[in-house]
């Protein structure tokens, strides 16, 4: 296998000039990968083949079938007063921009037109509450950002229409694993007040880390920056020179996260090393006092009565010395990516559960050997010693330092 590696600048390190006004920003750290290939855009949009979950799997307990369009609230209540053009085809996703105020429109063209960029897509990004709960936001114009969102949710036209008329988009697991089912209310706090609104489906955005969007028209409503992100597709891009040309073009206040699965390697930079053993003993060591701790959804700390799955690695990790980004599929590129043949006690092991965006990671558990895992499974579960479960397996990372 090739080495690929990710380098430090991104990550959800994005989140913290853009939401600091709306909370707290997520944790984040510097992963360096080693991947396999960069899957194409038909690979990285479409999922296709992925299985459903299995009645164990702690990330969909009660999800569709992957690959098939997410279910919507009330299509009756749609009264079509906003016109969303139709599915037009799918663009990969290779690099999220963010930065704290709006993009001069003059940054925008000067990043449509650089090299290998194919096409942009401006969006508002907050951090607000849904329903008491910090949440990264999306403000989206439905009739393009379809076009750059996982295939199954691409595809409905209710999902979009319903989005466009002031609902609400939340992502699978924040949707199911908070228990804000399809077709509920939810309170949204913002900077310019509350408003309240349905939960019209369960759809992960493909942007890691963003757990709901709505319409940029109630993004405004709530106060959010206006145009202050940018979704780039460059599927044939040099994905580290463009960074640094994207760097140049936006300034230096723009925080940049790497979307595409598996990037291409770094020219310079180092590639770090392997955790030594008693590390990662240290590490499984501090996750084994919480055995039996409820699974809370974006849960990092006893304080907020328990983990979810990546909150508990982040926290074991950094009881044991090592910064480990907050979110799952960051995660996936905190090392060295390996086969399940190949995994070693302490290494961490990944899922793609979630059947409206099947090539999305969703759920990671740490290796104990001998086909044992400890993982904070989901909603209703307690942090947990179990078999290891092949269903769905993206891989293992052995995470370097």
């Amino acid at each position: 296998m090739r080495q690929r590696w990710r380098s430090c600048a991104g990550t959800t390190a994005a989140f913290a000039v853009a939401f600091t006004a709306f909370g707290a920003a997520p944790v984040w750290a510097a992963p360096s990968p080693d991947v396999q290939e960069r899957p194409s855009v038909g690979e990285q949009m479409a999922g296709a083949g992925a299985a459903a979950p299995s009645s164990d799997d702690p990330g969909s307990p009660t999800g569709v079938a992957a690959g098939s369009s997410p279910p919507v609230g009330d299509t009756g209540e749609l009264d079509d007063h906003a016109e969303v053009a139709g599915f037009d085809r799918a663009r990969s996703r290779e690099y999220f921009a963010v930065l704290p105020e709006s993009i001069p429109r003059e940054r925008v063209r000067k990043v449509a037109g650089l090299d290998g960029v194919e096409s942009v897509e401006t969006v508002d990004a907050a951090r607000l509450d849904v329903d008491g709960e910090g949440t990264a936001v999306l403000g989206v114009d439905p009739s393009g950002f379809r076009n750059y969102a996982p295939e199954p949710s691409a595809k409905s036209d209710d999902i979009w229409q319903g989005i466009a008329e002031g609902r609400v988009a939340l992502s699978d697991d924040a949707g199911k694993q908070r228990g804000l089912d399809v077709g509920s209310s939810v309170e949204l706090a913002g900077a310019k007040g509350e408003v309240t609104r349905e939960v019209w489906t369960h759809a992960t955005s493909g942007v890691a880390g963003i757990d709901a969007l709505v319409s940029r028209d109630l993004a405004r409503e709530l106060g959010f920056p206006r145009g202050n992100a940018l979704i780039v597709s460059a599927p044939e891009a040099d994905l580290w020179d463009l960074q640094d040309r994207l760097k140049k073009t936006l300034g230096d206040e723009a925080s940049l996260q790497v979307l595409a699965d598996d990037p291409e390697p770094r020219p310079a930079g180092a590639t770090g090393e392997a955790l030594a053993s008693q590390t990662l003993e240290n590490a499984i060591a501090a996750a084994e006092t919480r055995l039996g701790v409820p699974y809370v959804w974006g849960g990092e700390s006893m304080s907020e009565g328990g983990y979810d799955c990546s909150g508990l690695v982040q926290w074991a990790f950094g009881e044991a010395g090592v910064s480990v980004p907050r979110v799952t599929h960051d995660q996936w590129f905190a090392g060295e990516q390996l086969d399940y043949a190949d995994a070693r006690r302490g290494d961490l092991i990944f899922w793609r559960n979630d059947p409206t965006a099947p090539d999305y990671i969703s759920h990671v558990a740490i290796y104990l050997g001998g086909g044992r895992m400890l993982e904070a499974p989901r909603t209703g579960l307690n942090v947990r010693v179990t078999d290891v479960r092949m269903d769905n397996m993206a891989g293992v990372v052995r995470v370097h330092g």
